[in-house]
């Protein structure tokens, strides 16, 4: 993979990329490959899309939402009510300790993040 070889790329020396940096670039891929699946997904029926967002980004901020929309080049007028759902739809904040409201997982391993890595260069390079 060519984000996580970047480091020593033209180096005589051939190491593996820093721990931190490896962990930044497949936190900030991992991200941009589900807001691709988000843009990529039909928004009819926009609950739904709705949902798939929330679950997919666990992003509760309108204007993130908002820019999605915008790349899937829906007008403002069909924005609106798109927006009024996700508000709706939006989890409802939790009492106690935990205030973050999301759940829990298992941190995927090595593998499957340069998997999945591979799997949106793929894509990226069909569509271009």
């Amino acid at each position: 993979m060519v984000l996580l070889e970047l480091p020593s790329i033209g180096s005589q020396v051939v190491r593996t990329a820093p721990a931190s940096y490896t962990k930044i670039v497949v936190k900030g891929m991992t991200r941009a490959e589900m807001i691709l699946k988000v843009v990529m997904a039909p928004h009819e029926p926009p609950v739904v899309f709705a949902d798939n967002y929330i679950k997919l980004l666990a992003d509760c901020n309108t204007d993130t939402f908002q820019k999605v929309l915008d790349m899937k080049g829906l007008k403002r007028s069909e924005q609106s009510g798109m927006l009024e759902i996700f508000r709706q739809r939006l989890p409802a904040p939790l009492s106690g300790t935990d205030t973050t409201g999301s759940v829990s997982q298992a941190a995927p391993t090595p593998e499957q993040e340069s998997s999945r890595i591979r799997k949106l260069e793929k894509l990226i390079k069909k569509r271009l």
